[in-house]
């Protein structure tokens, strides 16, 4: 596709890294079709960090999401979300009208839903990608008004109206095969140990950090290396608790190739982006759902491919039992086994997800009369 003045698509989404970085996917693969990206994000998701320093060009809207917990700030949050809302509503008619895109992609988070809207109200043509089986919000609420819905999983026509196309989920063209031995001296680790790389999320589990901080001293015994991604706003409060040469804790790691090519197992949770990535670079996987995901999809997410032998299920309640740990020894003693598990999972993902949503992208593009 060749385009003397570049058309330009606004991609909004994010919050969390499962929603941000399938938008950078498509946003990367587009702009090397001739289009103008920008994105539009929150300023209190993760976006507001890793889009500049990847150099894109953006919008942050002072937006987030309803909370489900009670606290006295949670409360507050949600007394003022209408007028963040209303707000939001107006800065992202402005941004239509100033871009003048010829296509509005969402990606889902609070972010997404939004920009979304004020598109529809201005007949631009959108485009949903919804990485889960079990549908966002805003994908739900929007997915019969929207032009096209890109889905991951088929199991999303449950809970689907509208023109559904089944794509898959894009990978990030930066999660290339490094070897493990290089990915460790850049880490400062020992190629020669076996090495568990824990990840809860983009923003950090508190769980699952919780958990590393009274059982750390597992990997210590057994000369186990442990990458410990704990969230931004934990970094300080773990380092200051622990010290030692066979554990590296990060806030976020933004080149996550490195660590995902350094371990020889992730445990992680169950999200749509998450096993995708893992099975993409063909990793054994412990996942452990978060069970407060909307409609427990990242049970099925997880039970899906435990079920097949792609991957390890534990369930939250569980983590007190040893169980992981019994899981770990029992999988780094066992060559064949991680291997057998890594090429199952391999089996179970779309691997030309990226070129199928820009081909939706590009059609719909093509249908516009302005």
């Amino acid at each position: 596709m060749n385009i003397k003045n570049k058309k330009t698509i606004l991609i909004a989404g994010g919050g969390s890294g499962g929603h941000l970085f399938p938008a950078i996917a498509i946003g990367n693969c587009l702009e090397k079709n001739g289009y103008n990206i920008k994105y539009i994000g929150s300023k209190f998701g993760i976006e507001s960090k890793i889009l500049p320093s990847l150099n894109k060009k953006y919008y942050l809207l002072n937006i987030k999401g309803i909370h489900r917990t009670i606290s006295i700030s949670n409360i507050f949050s949600n007394l003022i979300f209408p007028f963040r809302f209303v707000l939001s509503f107006f800065i992202s008619l402005f941004i239509l009208k100033r871009n003048n895109p010829c296509l509005v992609i969402g990606t889902g988070g609070y972010a997404s839903g939004v920009p979304l809207l004020a598109s529809i109200m201005f007949k631009i043509k959108t485009l949903i990608h919804e990485q889960n089986s079990f549908p966002g919000i805003t994908t739900k609420k929007l997915s019969t008004k929207v032009d096209k819905v890109c889905i991951s999983n088929i199991d999303s026509k449950n809970y689907l109206n509208g023109n559904l196309i089944l794509t898959g989920l894009p990978i990030r063209e930066e999660l290339k095969t490094v070897k493990k031995e290089d990915a460790c001296i850049q880490l400062g680790l020992n190629p020669d140990l076996k090495t568990v790389f824990i990840v809860g999320g983009s923003q950090g589990s508190n769980t699952f950090n919780e958990y590393l901080l009274k059982n750390y001293n597992f990997y210590i015994e057994n000369n186990i290396q442990l990458i410990w991604q704990c969230g931004y706003k934990n970094t300080t409060k773990y380092k200051s608790c622990i010290s030692h040469k066979n554990i590296l804790i990060s806030g976020f790691f933004e080149n996550i190739n490195i660590p995902y090519a350094a371990s020889d197992v992730i445990i992680s949770r169950a999200g749509a982006v998450a096993i995708n990535e893992i099975a993409f670079i063909k990793k054994p996987m412990i996942l452990i759902p978060l069970p407060s995901s909307a409609g427990n999809h990242q049970y099925f997410n997880a039970k899906s491919f435990a079920d097949n032998g792609a991957a390890v299920l534990v369930e939250e309640n569980d983590m007190r039992k040893n169980i992981i740990e019994d899981k770990i020894l029992e999988l780094t003693k066992n060559t064949k086994k991680m291997k057998m598990i890594s090429d199952k999972a391999s089996t179970m993902i779309k691997k030309n997800a990226l070129k199928n949503i820009i081909n939706e992208v590009i059609e719909l593009d093509s249908n516009n009369v302005k």
